[in-house]
């Protein structure tokens, strides 16, 4: 069962609109010297200032490093926009992965269609857990991201989510599993030995 939209939304063209002015706000930072993500929900965009730490970084690269080492085909991108254009949806993941295949199929350079996605990651931060627990677990499905991995530094968790549906006409994954670090974790085609993640400290 695939997730449905569950309001009306504007016009695709408005969605292009916003999502160029998303870029244009990501470039300016970028050459002020600042890291930001822009993204478009609700016919909005929504900036953030970016200030991953030492332990997220770290986990985003042992991920890229375990999962490109298990599949050469395997197209990593961190800090990667995925997008569902008919739903006037775009977000920035930690990481996307997805086969060289659907890779080479997107329309553009800017963000990858949700569907064609084989994996999204999201590693908590210490200011805004929310975001990562509550907004893209509601959305990710909604978007049809097959695959949504949320590894947890404060705690030591890694929950992974698959089969996007909806219940109670609201968008879900209908599948879920929590894990520990320590665990061998499956992420979609893949599995992730997080015996070496680090916590965040204080």
């Amino acid at each position: 069962m695939s997730a449905q939209p569950v309001e009306p939304q504007g016009s695709t063209a408005t969605y292009y609109q916003l999502r160029d002015l998303a870029n244009v706000i990501v470039d300016e930072a970028e050459r002020r010297g600042e890291r930001v993500r822009a993204d478009v929900a609700n016919q909005e965009i929504h900036v953030a200032m970016m200030s991953p730490s030492n332990p997220h970084g770290h986990v985003v690269s042992a991920l890229i490093l375990q999962i490109g080492g298990q599949d050469d085909r395997a197209v990593l991108i961190a800090e990667g926009r995925v997008e569902h254009p008919g739903l006037g949806l775009c977000r920035t993941a930690d990481l996307l992965a997805l086969s060289r295949d659907a890779y080479d199929q997107q329309d553009d350079d800017a963000a990858c269609f949700a569907p064609t996605v084989s994996l999204a990651v999201e590693v908590v931060s210490k200011s805004n857990p929310g975001n990562d627990y509550v907004v893209k677990l509601r959305e990710y499905p909604r978007m049809g991201v097959p695959v949504y991995a949320i590894i947890d530094p404060r705690d030591g968790t890694v929950s992974v989510h698959w089969e996007p549906g909806t219940r109670g006409g609201e968008p879900c994954y209908l599948q879920s599993l929590r894990y520990g670090f320590g665990d061998a974790v499956p992420m979609g085609p893949w599995t992730v030995d997080t015996a070496k993640f680090p916590r965040y400290r204080g």
